[in-house]
This record gives structure tokens, sequence and C-alpha cells, in this order.
């Protein structure tokens, strides 16, 4: 049948249907790093990646970490009615003392993790992992009264799709939509000696986060890299792959957009023989990952980051994501199931970057749609905003909740309306501390982040 076809019938087929592209941005998506300037590879031993772990659909992240002193547990109880954790099924992180009173005007502070996370728990008093408080996309500073007012707010809160954005965004209400992510690999690319590939990979699809002016993500799957049929490597296959590339060179003068689609095929055919040829080659990791989604998109991350220097890489930024957090129902329910995946999963990546000698080099940032409400709506919670977020890596300065822990009483200072958080970090503090960590100037995060300096701080200090 093969034979039969014209060259027309293979380009059309090798670009709309073995690669379900339409577009010249999507066939320049395979590519990733085909738009990036290469550079100088960076000092041997200088490698540094940021792996990002989006929860889909808004994690109840005032679930997963809880007041533990006495006054501030009470609040959040009340709050929180059916929903609450009990007091004492939570897993102490600064003590494991018996919860301490309230002493005015000194209160100490103490805070609990979901019992779901014994793991994490673990990396955190090892110093590993950190958390941050009352995260969420700003343009600035609000209070109460702004909300009430409505003004100086992100577009569309509470929306899914649009707070998806805003956290992936380079800045609040910005135009056009291109990710921090991406904007941090328009400036940095050239710290990798491979400017064929990609700064960025997502392990999970497309994504705003990763996007940039001249920076698109490559994607691998939780396999590795997504082969032609043709690639299968017998000598039939080599015969077929042959006449296939001679088919890509055909087009003529008239015929613009086949020929580009053609070149960039062949570039990605290319491309893809090289990052499958460095997975096979890289060491072995013994490390065992959870064989859930979440795992074995991390164990894709790991596998990838062992490639690195046959890649020519110096600096990556990984996407992974998790769905399943949108639980207006039976949220004590189904939520520990989905906190153990992580907590599992984090802990296995954790090891298996220090199996590598890279746990100073590789750091892990969690971010949501947007936090739930404290509220309960009878068997869940609805779509809120600040939320709460951690990190975890050795170059992590762990043991610490970091920001400011909001007043959880319903309708008081930080809440905005039904048990709704106001943030009092924003997503720029958050990414801007990650970035300059990764090695990004000041001048670069001012680009990356336009709004960051209408915030008292530019950075956070957890890493």
């Amino acid at each position: 049948m093969a034979s039969s076809w014209t060259r027309r019938d293979f380009l059309r087929c090798s670009t709309a249907t073995a690669m379900g592209l339409s577009t010249p941005r999507s066939l320049l998506g395979l590519l990733g790093g085909g738009l990036a300037a290469g550079g100088a590879q960076a000092a041997s031993g200088d490698y540094k990646a940021l792996v990002g772990l989006f929860f889909m659909g808004g994690n109840d992240g005032f679930n997963v970490l809880v007041p533990r002193d006495t006054l501030r547990y009470a609040t959040y109880a009340a709050t929180r009615t059916n929903l609450a954790l009990s007091q004492s099924s939570i897993l102490p992180l600064m003590s494991d003392l018996p919860p301490v009173p309230a002493a005015p005007p000194l209160v100490p502070y103490d805070y609990g993790l979901h019992p779901a996370m014994p793991e994490l728990k673990s990396m955190f008093r090892a110093g590993r992992a950190a958390f941050v408080a009352n995260v969420g996309p700003l343009v600035q500073p609000v209070t109460k009264a702004d909300v009430q007012a409505k003004r100086y707010l992100p577009a569309q809160l509470y929306s899914h799709s649009d707070q998806q954005e805003q956290w992936m965004a380079y800045a609040a209400n910005a135009s056009p939509r291109l990710g921090w992510g991406g904007r941090a690999a328009d400036l940095m690319a050239s710290a990798n000696s491979n400017p064929r590939l990609s700064m960025n990979i997502s392990i999970a699809g497309k994504n705003l986060f990763q996007l940039g002016s001249s920076t698109v993500p490559y994607t691998l799957s939780t396999s590795g890299v997504t082969k032609f049929q043709l690639m299968s490597g017998n000598a039939a296959a080599n015969r077929r792959m042959s006449t296939f590339r001679s088919l890509l060179t055909q087009a003529s003068a008239d015929q613009a957009f086949e020929a580009y689609a053609g070149n960039m095929t062949t570039r990605s055919i290319d491309l893809g023989l090289e990052v499958d040829a460095a997975l096979t080659a890289a060491p072995t990791i013994t490390t065992v990952f959870p064989t859930d989604a979440l795992g074995s998109q991390l164990a894709m991350v790991a596998r990838t980051i062992a490639a690195r220097e046959k890649l020519g890489m110096s600096r990556q930024v990984f996407y992974v994501s998790m769905g399943g957090f949108d639980l207006h129902d039976s949220l004590l329910e189904e939520h520990p199931a989905l906190l153990a995946s992580i907590s599992k999963g984090l802990a296995a990546f954790d090891a298996a970057m220090t199996e590598l000698g890279l746990s100073q080099s590789v750091t892990t940032f969690t971010a949501s749609d947007f936090g739930r409400t404290l509220t309960s709506n009878g068997d869940g919670t609805d779509h809120a905003w600040g939320n709460v977020h951690w990190v975890t890596g050795g170059a992590v300065k762990g043991g610490q909740v970091y920001g400011s822990f909001p007043n959880q009483t319903y309708n008081g200072p930080d809440d905005a309306g039904t048990g709704r958080m106001i943030p009092t970090t924003s997503v720029d503090q958050y990414g801007a501390t990650l970035l300059r960590w990764f090695g990004a100037s000041e001048s670069d995060l001012d680009t990356i982040f336009p709004n960051l300096n209408r915030f008292a701080s530019r950075g956070l200090g957890f890493v």
C-alpha cells in the first residue's frame, strides 16, 4: 500500500497523523530547542534542574499543612467543621510533643501534616522539604478592602482554566500568555551546549508554564521518546525510513509549507533518535519508583536527568502533573490517596537524585489552580485562592514554613469570603526564589516577572 502513495500523501500523513500535528507551531513543539540559540556549555558539574509538579483541579493545601498549636488549630477546626482533620491524626512536623497551649502574648507556632504523607514528613524533618504558606496569583499586594472593592485583582478568580494560566503565566493579567518557565528558558538556553533540545521538557504534554517567546517544551512520555513505527530498527524498517527521509526532502519551490514541514519532521526524527540513544546509555537508576501515574512521570524525569551529560544539558526545567483534586465531594475519602501518591513519589525522586549525586542540584516545587475554601460545602470544598505549596531537594532550606500563614477565622481579615484565603505571597515571589537559585540574574527576574517589584520582598529564601 505504501508504495502507491505520492510524496504529498507521505508528507500529509507524517505531519498530520503520525505526529498528531496541525500547525507549524505544533510541529515546532516536537523540536523544542529548534528556535533557541546555542551557547557555550556551563562548567562541568554546574548542572541544575527545576521540576514543577502541578496539581490539576485545585489541591486542598490547608488540609495538607495544619496548625497544630491549640489556639490556631481551634480556629482551623471551627472554620473547616466536618472536613477538619483530627488534631491527634496530623503528623507533627515541628516537634513530637503534645500540642502547645496558647500562651499570649507569645504563641508558639507548630504545624502538622496530613497523615497520608509520612514520607514528606521525613523529608521535612531531614531539612529536605519546606512549605510556603498562602501563595497565589497577585497583580500586587491586596487587602480585604481591595477584594471587596474588586480592585487590583487577577482576572477571573476561582476559574480553573484562568487560574491555571495565572499560576503558569509570567505575570498576572499579562498578554501574550507566556509561561515563567518558558521565559526563563528564553533567557538562559545558552547555558546548554545542545541547541537542538529544549531546556524545557514535559512529561505531561503541552502546558503554558514552559512556553516562551522562543521556547517550546520537548515532550516525552513516561516510556521515553514517542517513535515513528518506521523506527523499529529491522532491515525492512530501515528501508522504509530511508524512503521516507528521501520523500521529506523533495518539496518543490512552490511548496513552502511542505518543505518546511519536511525539514522539521526530519529534524524531529533525528532529535528523537538522539534523545532515545542518550536515555538508553544513561546510568541505570536502582531507586524503585511507585508505578502509579505520578511515580511513572517522576521516574522519567530522573532518567532524563541521568542522561544530562550525553544530551549536553546544564540547565533543565521539567513539568509533570497530577489530576483529581477538584474535590467538591468526598474530600475526606479521596484526598488521602492523592496525597499518599505525592508523598511516595517525591520521596522516591529525592532518593534517585541522591543516588545520582545530584541532591543539591535538583529542586522540585508544587503548584495548583488555586486553594480550596476553608468552609465545607457539605462533603467537599469549593474553588478559592491562596494555597499551601512545598519545595523539596537537597538545596532547600528545609524544616521551615515560609511566608505568612493566614488567619483562618471565618470572615476574618484574610478571608475574601466563604473561607477563601487572600494570598500573602505572590507566584512572582515564589517563582523568583526558585529561578534565582536556578541561575537567573536580577535583571532576568525583572523580565520574567514584571510585577515582582510591586512586592516588598523579591524572594522568600527557602532555597
